[in-house]
C-alpha cells in the first residue's frame, strides 16, 4: 500500500509539474529554456582571462561547425544554447561598473577641457596630476567593458548565423521529396516492418517473463497493479459520463443562471482531467509489471500523451459545438451542424493520437522510409477530410452572419463592427483551412510527406488552440458577469476586454510553435523584448516602462488623494466661492500630473537630455500643427486663473446661451436651455465677447413691453403697471421699477416696464407672471390691448364692377367685400372685410 500511495502522490506531482512534453508534436519543453532561466540568474561577476580563453575555444568550435555543417540539428541547438549563455554573461559585463564610470567621466568633465599643446596652453600641476589619475582609473574600468562589448558582438553574430542555418535546414526538410506512399514497393514492405515491431515487443515481454526476478517482482506487485488498473478502467470508462451528468445537474439546479453557467463550464474540465488521471494510472500499472523492455517502456510512457490528445480534442469539440442550445458559443450553427462538428473533432482527436503513436514507434524502432510514409498517409488523408469538414462549418457560420447583416439597420454600433470583424476572420480561416485540406493529400501522394503533415496537422492544431482560447474567453466573461452582476453588460467593460486580449496574445507562442517556429527563436524574441529598444542613448525596456507606469500611477493616486482632501476638508473652510474652489482643485491636478511625470522619468532612470535636440525640432513642427490645441490649452489655464466664467454661470458666447457645466483644459461644456451640450473651445472665451449674466451677482434687468389702445389714459396705465411691478416678489424696490412711455405705435400706445430682479435665473417665470397680472388688471380696469389694423385703398373700384365674370384677383378684396360707390376710389378697413 505504501507503493500505491507513492504512485498516487507521483500522479498528483505529474499533474502539477508536467514533464518536458517530448511526446507532444511541436513542443519540446517549458516556456523558459534552461539557458534562458540560467541567464536570468547570472550574476554580473567580473569576467576573468580564463573565461575569455574558454569563450575563444567555444567560438572556435562554433566557427568550425558552421564551416563544415556536418553536425546534427540537436548538436547545433546545444552549441547555440552554450553561446547564448556566454552572450548573456557578456551582456552583464557591458553594464558592469556603469555608475562608477559615469562618476569618473563627470569628474573629468568638471576639470574642464584638457589644454591644447598646439596653442601652448597649460594648467596647474595639481590639476594635471588629478586629471591623469582620473583618466587612469577610467581606463581601468572601461577596458573590461570594451572587451565584453567585443565578445558580445561576436557571440551575437554566431547565434544569428546558427539560427539562419537551422532555419534553412528546416525549410529544406519541409520541401524534401521522399518516397510516395502509393508506390507498390512501399506498400509491400510495410507489413514486414509492422511484424518486426510486434515481434520486438512480444520478445521483450517474453524475455522479462523468463527472468525469475521479473516474475517475482510482478507477483509482489500484483495487488498494486490490479488496483491501479481497476482505478484506471473506472476513470477511463466512466469519468467523462460522471462529469457530463454533473454539468447537466449544475445547470438544472441553477436554472440556467450566470452562476450555474460559470460553474458548469468549470466542471466540464473534469471530462479531460479524470481520463488523464486514468491514463496516468494505467501507465503506472503497466510500468509496475516490469514486463517491458526499452521499446515497450517507451510506448507505455507515451500512453498519457496519446490519450490526452484524444480526450482533450473531444472535449474541445463539445465546447465549440455544444449539445445544449443555451451553452455560450462563438459559432452560430444549427443542431445538425453542431453534431457534425463534434464528429469531426472527435475524429481529429483519434488522428492526433494515431500520429503520436506512429511518431513514438518511429522513434523507438528502425523502420524503412517507405513504411513511415505509408503509415502517415492515411492519417494525412483522414485529417484533411476532418479539417475540410470543420472548415465548411466555419464558412457556414460566416455565410449566416452575412445574411444576418443584411437584415440589420443601417445604423451600426461599435459592437456590431467588432462582431463583424470576428465573423469575417472566422470565415477567412475556414476558407484557408479548406484550401490546405485539399492541398495536403495531393502533396502526400507525390512524396512530400513532411509538407503534407505540416499542412494538415498544423491548421488542425491551430484550430484546437483557438478553440481553447475561445473557451477561456467565454469562461472569463461568465466569471466577470458573476462578479459584476447588476452592473450592465460586462462585454462593454475594459477589464474583460483586456483579459480576453491577454489570452489571445498568450496563444501566439503556441500557434507559432505549431507552425514550425523554433523555441530558440521565441527565446531570442523574448530576450529582445526584455532588452527593449534604444532611442538615441535612452534604453527603453519593459522593466523601464513598468517602473515608469508604477511611479506615474502612484503620483496620480497621491494627486487624487490630495485633491479629495482639499475639496472636502480644506477649501470649504476658506472664503473662496465654489467656482474658485473648483479652479484650485483643477490647478492642483495639473500640477500633480506634471510632477508625476517628472518623478516617473527620474525613477525609471531615463536621461532625456540627449533627446533635447530632437524634442526641440519636433516642438517646432508640433507648434504649427497643434497651435489651435495649444491655444485652447493656454486659454483653459487663463480661465482657471482669472475665472471670468465659472461652473454654473449663465453665459452667452459665440451665439450660444446656456449654463456652464464643465471647464476642462481644452474646451468648456455649456448646457443650453434645450438641454443640449455645446462644446465651446476655450479660446472663444479669451479672444471673443462673452456675456455673463450671473457673474458677481444674480440680479438682472427685465423689460416687459405693453401696448394699449389709443384714447386710454396714459398716466392711469403707468400707475397700474407701477403697482404690478412693485407687487412682484422678485422685483427689487431699490432701484425702483421704472415705467417708460416709449412712444406712439402704429396701432397702440407703447409702454415698457423696466425692473431689476433679485435672481435673473427666474427671468422667464417673472415675465410670465407679470404678463398674467397685466392682463388681469387691464381686464378689471377696462383697458383695451389693441391689435394691429390696416387700411386698404382701391384706386379703381368701377373696373371691378365692369368685369363680374373675371376671376377675382389674388390681391383684390374677397367676394364678400362691399365696394362703395365713391368717386376717386374706395376706402376699406380691416373690419369691413
Amino acid at each position: 500500500m505504501r507503493r500505491l500511495l507513492g504512485a498516487l502522490l507521483a500522479l498528483i506531482f505529474a499533474l502539477a509539474v508536467w514533464p518536458d512534453g517530448s511526446g507532444v508534436p511541436g513542443w519540446s519543453g517549458a516556456w523558459i529554456s534552461p539557458t534562458a532561466a540560467h541567464a536570468q540568474t547570472v550574476e554580473a561577476a567580473p569576467l576573468t582571462d580564463e573565461d575569455y580563453a574558454d569563450w575563444e575555444r567555444t567560438a572556435q568550435r562554433a566557427e568550425e561547425a558552421l564551416e563544415n555543417q556536418e553536425a546534427s540539428d540537436s548538436a547545433f541547438e546545444e552549441l547555440r544554447a552554450d553561446i547564448a549563455d556566454w552572450r548573456n554573461r557578456f551582456q552583464a559585463g557591458r553594464s558592469q561598473n556603469a555608475d562608477r564610470i559615469k562618476t569618473l567621466q563627470s569628474q573629468i568633465d568638471s576639470l574642464g577641457p584638457a589644454p591644447d599643446p598646439e596653442t601652448n596652453e597649460s594648467e596647474s600641476a595639481e590639476l594635471a596630476t588629478r586629471r591623469a589619475q582620473l583618466q587612469v582609473a577610467l581606463r581601468e574600468l572601461t577596458t573590461p567593458v570594451r572587451k565584453a562589448e567585443e565578445a558580445y558582438a561576436q557571440a551575437d553574430g554566431l547565434v544569428t548565423r546558427i539560427d539562419s542555418m537551422l532555419r534553412a535546414r528546416q525549410k529544406d526538410k519541409l520541401l524534401q521529396r521522399g518516397p510516395s506512399p502509393l508506390a507498390p514497393g512501399n506498400l509491400t514492405g510495410t507489413p514486414e516492418d509492422l511484424e518486426m515491431v510486434v515481434r520486438t515487443l512480444v520478445g521483450e515481454v517474453w524475455n522479462s517473463m523468463s527472468q525469475k526476478t521479473d516474475r517475482v517482482g510482478f507477483q509482489n506487485n500484483l495487488i498494486e497493479i490490479l488496483v491501479l488498473a481497476a482505478l484506471a478502467a473506472l476513470l477511463l470508462l466512466r469519468g467523462q459520463a460522471w462529469f457530463r451528468n454533473l454539468v447537466e445537474w449544475t445547470l438544472r439546479r441553477g436554472s440556467g443562471s450566470r452562476r450555474a453557467m460559470a460553474g458548469a463550464m468549470v466542471v466540464s474540465l473534469g471530462q479531460v482531467i479524470l481520463p488523464a488521471l486514468g491514463l496516468i494510472l494505467l501507465t503506472a500499472a503497466l510500468l509496475t509489471t516490469s514486463m517491458f523492455g526499452p521499446s515497450g517502456q517507451g510506448l507505455v510512457a507515451a500512453i498519457p500523451s496519446i490519450g490526452l490528445a484524444f480526450f482533450a480534442t473531444r472535449w474541445l469539440g463539445g465546447q465549440t459545438f455544444p449539445r445544449r442550445d443555451d451553452w455560450p458559443v462563438t459559432l452560430r450553427l444549427d443542431p445538425r451542424q453542431r453534431r457534425r462538428g463534434r464528429f469531426y473533432t472527435s475524429s481529429l482527436g483519434l488522428l492526433f493520437a494515431a500520429a503520436l503513436l506512429v511518431e513514438t514507434v518511429i522513434r523507438f524502432f528502425s523502420l524503412k522510409p517507405g513504411t513511415e510514409v505509408v503509415l502517415a498517409f492515411p492519417i494525412i488523408v483522414l485529417a484533411s477530410i476532418c479539417l475540410a469538414g470543420i472548415a465548411r462549418l466555419l464558412v457556414a457560420h460566416g455565410m449566416s452572419t452575412e445574411s444576418g447583416e443584411a437584415e440589420r439597420s443601417a445604423e451600426g454600433t461599435a459592437r456590431d463592427d467588432e462582431r463583424g470583424f470576428i465573423d469575417h476572420s472566422i470565415q477567412f480561416i475556414g476558407r484557408a483551412c479548406l484550401v490546405l485540406a485539399v492541398l495536403a493529400p495531393i502533396l502526400a501522394a507525390i512524396g512530400y510527406t513532411r509538407a503534407a503533415i505540416f499542412l494538415s496537422l498544423s491548421p488542425s492544431l491551430t484550430l484546437a488552440i483557438l478553440s481553447t482560447v475561445t473557451f477561456l474567453q467565454r469562461l472569463s466573461m461568465a466569471l466577470f458577469a458573476l462578479v459584476l452582476r447588476g452592473r450592465g453588460d460586462v462585454s462593454d467593460g475594459l477589464l474583460p476586454v483586456l483579459v480576453n486580449f491577454a489570452l489571445m496574445v498568450a496563444a501566439i507562442p503556441f500557434i507559432a510553435r505549431v507552425w514550425g517556429t523554433r523555441k530558440a527563436d521565441l527565446d531570442e524574441l523574448w530576450m529582445s523584448l526584455m532588452n527593449g529598444v534604444t532611442i538615441g542613448d535612452v534604453q527603453v525596456s519593459p522593466a523601464v516602462v513598468l517602473v515608469f507606469g508604477i511611479a506615474f500611477g502612484a503620483g496620480l493616486l497621491v494627486t487624487r488623494v490630495v485633491q479629495t482632501a482639499m475639496r472636502a476638508s480644506v477649501l470649504p473652510r476658506t472664503r473662496l466661492d465654489p467656482g474658485a474652489q473648483k479652479a484650485a482643485v483643477s490647478g492642483l491636478g495639473y500640477i500633480g500630473v506634471f510632477l508625476s511625470i517628472m518623478i516617473a522619468v527620474s525613477a525609471a532612470g531615463l536621461d532625456l537630455s540627449n533627446l533635447a535636440i530632437v524634442a526641440g525640432a519636433l516642438s517646432v513642427g508640433l507648434g504649427f500643427g497643434l497651435q489651435t490645441i495649444v491655444s485652447n490649452f493656454v486659454s483653459g489655464l487663463i480661465l482657471l486663473v482669472e475665472r471670468p466664467v465659472t461652473e454654473g454661470d449663465w453665459i452667452e458666447v459665440g451665439g450660444v446661451m446656456g449654463t456652464v457645466r464643465k471647464i476642462s483644459v481644452r474646451a468648456t461644456t455649456v448646457e443650453t436651455f434645450d438641454r443640449t451640450d455645446v462644446i465651446v473651445p476655450n479660446s472663444e472665451f479669451v479672444s471673443g465677447q462673452v456675456t455673463n449674466w450671473t457673474r458677481g451677482n444674480l440680479s438682472g434687468r427685465l423689460i416687459v413691453p405693453v401696448g394699449v389702445a389709443y384714447g386710454t389714459d396714459t398716466r392711469r396705465v403707468a400707475a397700474i403697471l407701477q403697482e404690478i411691478a412693485e407687487a412682484h416678489p422678485l422685483v427689487i424696490v431699490n432701484p425702483p421699477p421704472m415705467i417708460v412711455f416709449a412712444g406712439f405705435g402704429a396701432s397702440s400706445l407703447d409702454f415698457e416696464m423696466r425692473v431689476i430682479l433679485r435672481d435673473v435665473n427666474f427671468i422667464l417665470n417673472a415675465k410670465t407672471e407679470i404678463n398674467h397680472r397685466i392682463a388681469e388688471r387691464f381686464a378689471e380696469e377696462g383697458i383695451e390691448i389693441p391689435f394691429a389694423q390696416q387700411d386698404i385703398w382701391l384706386r379703381n373700384p368701377e373696373a371691378l364692377r365692369r368685369a363680374p365674370a373675371d376671376p377675382p384677383s389674388p390681391v383684390g378684396p374677397p367676394p364678400s367685400a362691399s365696394i362703395p360707390d365713391t368717386p376717386g376710389g374706395a376706402h376699406l378697413t380691416e373690419d369691413d372685410t
